[in-house]
This record gives structure tokens, sequence and C-alpha cells, in this order.
């Protein structure tokens, strides 16, 4: 049961340009040379280049040589954030199809992007683009000109103290304030006869709280609540959280294998009149554990059922799970 409820799963997941950087022709050498992820011996092999194949060499970092991605690099991207071949919000950039494998780095919202493939999982192999990087060793390349180091091999500027004369701009002065003399008072004498009115008595104030008394330490400020990570995930997948409704379904709780999105792991189940398993909903909670401990289980779901443009199901964010029979 569990294969075929995995085959229906897999079924269920079917601006501005990058600008390119010239920079010096090379040309492998060996029989067959690695393209990594990264600078290092042990990064990531991405790809493999045969001899004679021609690079865009855009510096040097240490013994490798920065190249721009060649045509044969694999870039896969979750097709949720794709559509008219433009980047809907913020998209990482794997070696594989697998939300754990590798990321080159993130596709900005908004870039245009050229799809090769799209896979029943969900997955979409897109053209290198311009501006991604990669590494070779610099033993095996022939460059056509000697190639200057790469920004990204040159260390950050460590940040300089401040300048005395800026710690003196701010200095408190400290001189005690010159006393303004007192304006004379105004004396009148009393007409005859006229007895004198008693003088005002002088009313003293006594200094506020917070003077007379040392400052009480400010209690513990409530923390403010985090924004819910599970909306973000949710908009980004084009969900407009303004519009859903309470739904409750029953079924078969399963984990979706190999997805795509993050925010989306877990599916209900049921069974159609034909006594087979078909799509409820797909399931997500702030509470990860909650559908995970509830994994190939009778399960009722209720919460908030939000529509995901392109995707035909429903995903609910559950508010309470109930096991069942």
């Amino acid at each position: 049961m569990k294969s075929e409820l995995k085959a229906l799963l897999f079924a269920a997941f079917c601006g501005t340009g990058l600008i390119a950087t010239a920079g010096t022709e090379g040309t492998v050498t060996a029989d067959l040379l690695n393209v990594r992820l990264k600078p290092e011996l042990k990064s990531v092999v991405v790809a493999k280049l045969p001899h004679g194949t021609k690079v865009d060499i855009l510096g040097t970092v240490g013994d490798f040589y920065e190249i721009s991605a060649p045509d044969r690099t694999p870039v896969y991207v979750s097709a949720v954030y794709l559509r008219d071949g433009k980047v809907l919000s913020p998209v990482k950039m794997r070696t594989a199809m697998d939300r754990h494998a590798a990321a080159y780095g993130l596709l900005p919202a908004g870039t245009k992007v050229k799809v090769l493939l799209e896979t029943p999982l969900g997955w979409a192999k897109i053209e290198p683009p311009a501006s991604l990087k990669v590494y070779t060793a610099k033993n095996y390349v022939k460059a056509a000109e000697p190639v200057k180091e790469s920004e990204a091999a040159k260390p950050a500027e460590a940040e300089k103290p401040a300048a005395p004369e800026a710690a003196k701009a701010v200095a408190v002065d400290v001189r005690p304030l010159e006393k303004a003399p007192e304006a004379p008072a105004e004396v009148k004498a009393a007409p005859a006869g006229e007895k004198k009115a008693p003088a005002a008595p002088v009313e003293v104030k006594k200094a506020p709280e917070a003077v007379r008394a040392p400052v009480e330490a400010p209690k513990e400020a409530e923390k403010a609540a985090e924004p819910d990570q599970l909306d973000e995930q949710l908009k980004k997948l084009g969900v407009d959280l303004s519009k859903s409704t309470e739904i409750t379904a029953a079924g078969y709780m399963v984990e979706i294998p190999n997805t795509t999105v993050e925010a989306v792991k877990y599916a209900v189940m049921k069974l159609d009149a034909k006594g087979q398993y078909v799509k409820s909903c797909f399931v997500c909670s702030s509470d990860a554990a909650l559908l995970k401990s509830a994994v190939e289980r009778n399960v009722k779901v209720t919460g908030r059922a939000y529509s995901v443009p392109t995707w035909k199901t429903p995903v609910v964010k559950v508010t309470a799970l109930e096991l069942t029979k």
C-alpha cells in the first residue's frame, strides 16, 4: 500500500535576468576534469569536463580557477516557485533533486530562467544562470592569458577603530551652568490705613521620585511575537493567507517522499468509491512532531484550508489532530 501512496504523491507535485561577467578563455587539459561547488578538494563535484572543453575563467582562488558554470552543470529548483519561466520568490538552486543536496545559492525573486526539464517529483532542471560560479583545479586548465585574483579570494577589510576626534565630539560638557541673575522684585508701598496683605507662603515642591530615589531596573520586556514562519513559507508558494476556509478531513496520514517544499511534508489520503486511496489534502503545522507522530495512522485533522496556485489539492494548516481507528 505504501508504494501505491508514494506513486500518487509523486504525481501530485507535478524580471530580471542575471548578467554574465566575461573572463579569460581556458582549455581543459585533463582527460576528465572535476568541477566543484567550492574551491576546495573536499567540495562536492557538480560536473566533469572532458579534455579540450573551453571554460570562462573569472579569477583565481588559491589553487583553483573560478569559472562561469558550464552548460552541463546540473541546477535544480523546486518547480513550485516557478511560473512562466520566472521565479516567484527566492529559491535555492541545488546540485541534485533532493532538498538535502548541496546548494549553489539563492535565485532572487523575479529572475527569468530557462526550464530544461520538469519531473513528476516537483523538481525543475534549469539552465545554469549567467552569474553562477564554480571551481576547477588550475593545474588542469590552460588559460589564454594571465588571470587576476578573484574577488572571492580577497580578505575583507578589518573594521577601523573610531577616530579620537569622533569620541571628543560626543563628549558630554559637564561644566556647571551659569546662574541667571534674579529679576528685582517690584516693591509697592501700601496705601495709608490699608493693612499689608500677608505674604503668600512659599510652596516647597519635593523632587520627583525619579530624581530623589534611584531608578528601578526595568522589568523584562515581553517578547514580541515572532512572525509565523509557516505562514511565510506558505506565502512563498503564492498562498493568499486572507482567503481560507475551516475544514475537517479524515483519512490516512502519509509522509511525502522527497518533497521539494519544506513547509508541506505530509498528506491525508482517503478511500474513494472504488476502494483506492486518493489525496484528501496536504497538511502542514508549526508543530512538525505532531504530524510526524501520526504518519501511517488514521487521523482526523481540523484547520484552515488554503489554495496554492497550480495545485489541485488544498493545503491545510492543522490546528487540531485526532487519531482514529
